[in-house]
């Protein structure tokens, strides 16, 4: 019997502490979000970034749970675009986007032992996320999905 209780209880343990990391994010982002809202300060970035997001399919709004995925983790990212109103097709595109683009400091150290310096990792990595946000968005809009 323990050798069935030790795995079970080895895994709550794991589960626990990336209930705990996860929360450690994505509440402190979440607040966040809300005082940005209190204090109108979502709104006017938001419009600023309007022009750029409207090609991807995306409202204005999109940019900041984009750009904490892209310096920081999914999990900010998440923490943010939960409290938005989304539709399935603005979704794809922002997971599409976040897929390739996500974590770039961590990810671009990665891929520089392969010989990519940092810049190059960054801006293949945002050029090829953008493209590929655009391209999906352009498909949604030419079946009328």
């Amino acid at each position: 019997m323990s050798s069935l209780i030790t795995p079970i209880k080895s895994g709550f343990q794991k589960s626990l502490r990336v209930l705990w990391f996860l929360t450690r994010i994505i509440i402190p982002v979440t607040l966040l979000l809300h005082l940005l809202e209190y204090y109108d300060l979502l709104e006017p970035a938001a419009a600023f970034c309007a022009p750029v997001t409207s090609w991807l399919g995306l409202p204005g709004e999109a940019v900041l749970p984009l750009m904490l995925g892209f310096w920081t983790n999914f999990y900010a990212s998440l923490g943010v675009i939960a409290n938005m109103s989304l539709s399935a097709r603005q979704i794809t595109v922002f997971a599409l986007i976040l897929g390739i683009c996500h974590e770039l400091p961590i990810e671009s150290a990665i891929c520089s032992s392969t010989g990519l310096k940092i810049y190059q990792s960054i801006l293949l990595r945002l050029a090829t996320a953008f493209l590929a946000g655009f391209l999906l968005n352009a498909f949604y809009t030419m079946i009328g999905g």
